[in-house]
């Protein structure tokens, strides 16, 4: 039985190889009367009749064609509207993808439409007083310097309230459970299993021997304050959106979102396998 009625693509234009998936993928959905939503670059490129261009508000569910990058700006669609996501692999991480390319077969077609599977939530951080469907981070929200000619930052960082540390050096990292690999873990943050719900700090090459990676949970609010008037400094969300700290804003405070990131999931997995087998591959 069908329950899902529309979905939509998006694609990694650097990712040639992504046009015969989406071919594919376009033939069986459409094969099964399903409606089809892709972005404006995949549109142009495959030019055919019946898609819906940028209408992802139609959507139930969200293919994304490429790697963990690709998922990070395809939230940009799924989040206003909840919508979950399955990543197809086109890159070489895929942390949060599902299935590689060689795995998309009519079977897995017909689970998906009959929403045979499972949702794996994931938490995603803001900054209060901005836009959430806008300004939101699945892997981390990284306080650094917004010019080269700003050689150290200098800034203190609190946990509702309460003072974590004030440090000199590169920056911050606030981490998701999920962004726990990323930038995170090569400052030396510890890695944490996605099914915690928390955030990792991580001082960034801090001019101090004291500083070390700190975990808290994900209910808490984190402020971080610049301790310096250079006007050098930057909150990087996803290395994605900008929010400049300078002026009157040398503060921000992170928290939670109130919509979380969902992904299909056909299988339980072993995500420290999965974890040992991705780091080794990208070491060589």
């Amino acid at each position: 039985m069908v329950s899902i009625r529309c979905v939509g693509i998006h694609w990694n234009s650097s990712k040639p190889s992504g046009l015969e998936v989406a071919y594919r993928l376009i033939e069986m959905l459409e094969a099964r009367g399903v409606g089809i939503c892709v972005d404006e670059c995949l549109g142009e490129q495959l030019k055919l009749p019946g898609l819906r261009m940028g209408e992802f508000h139609r959507s139930q569910l969200l293919i994304v064609l490429g790697g963990d990058g690709t998922i990070l700006s395809g939230l940009d669609q799924a989040i206003p509207y909840d919508i979950p996501i399955l990543g197809i692999n086109l890159g070489r991480l895929g942390f949060l993808t599902e299935i590689e390319t060689g795995e998309l077969s009519d079977a897995i077609i017909d689970r998906l439409l009959a929403e045979d599977y499972s949702i794996d939530e994931r938490t995603i951080m803001t900054i209060e007083g901005l836009d959430q469907q806008k300004f939101f981070a699945l892997n981390d929200i990284i306080i650094a310097r917004a010019t080269p000619s700003v050689r150290i930052l200098s800034l203190e960082y609190e946990a509702n309230g309460n003072l974590v540390d004030c440090i000199s050096g590169d920056g911050l990292i606030v981490a998701t459970a999920t962004g726990s690999t990323a930038y995170s873990l090569s400052a030396g943050g510890p890695v944490v299993l996605p099914g915690l719900d928390c955030f990792v700090l991580t001082p960034v090459c801090p001019h101090t021997l004291n500083a070390r990676p700190v975990v808290v949970s994900a209910d808490e609010r984190i402020t971080v304050r610049m301790l310096d008037d250079r006007g050098g400094a930057q909150a990087v969300l996803d290395g994605r959106r900008v929010v400049k700290l300078a002026g009157d804003r040398r503060e921000i405070t992170i928290c939670r979102a109130q919509r979380r990131a969902r992904f299909v999931r056909f299988s339980e997995k072993n995500y420290i396998g999965l974890l040992r087998s991705k780091l080794s591959e990208w070491t060589h």
